[in-house]
């Protein structure tokens, strides 16, 4: 079992937190996708941690829209 070394003064990216947290709302999962996308973008260029958090948080809006996309279609299928 290895020991974890501490990890320095890095900050946590606040899109990357603010894009999980709008993408497990089901209303702003589009916001959630915004957030987390822009996030890729200020972790490489500022070296921050996050990664994961945005990667999630990308991942739940995409699931979320394809489930708004697909219920879409069968209201306007169906009473349209």
């Amino acid at each position: 079992m290895r020991k974890l070394q501490p990890t320095s003064n890095q900050a946590t990216s606040k899109a990357a937190v603010a894009g999980l947290i709008l993408a497990i709302i089901p209303v702003t999962a589009l916001l959630g996708l915004i957030f987390s996308l822009t996030a890729f973008e200020h972790i490489e260029a500022q070296d921050l941690k996050g990664l994961r958090l945005a990667k999630l948080g990308t991942l739940i809006s995409i699931l979320w829209l394809l489930v708004f996309i697909i219920t879409l279609f069968f209201l306007f299928r169906y009473f349209a």
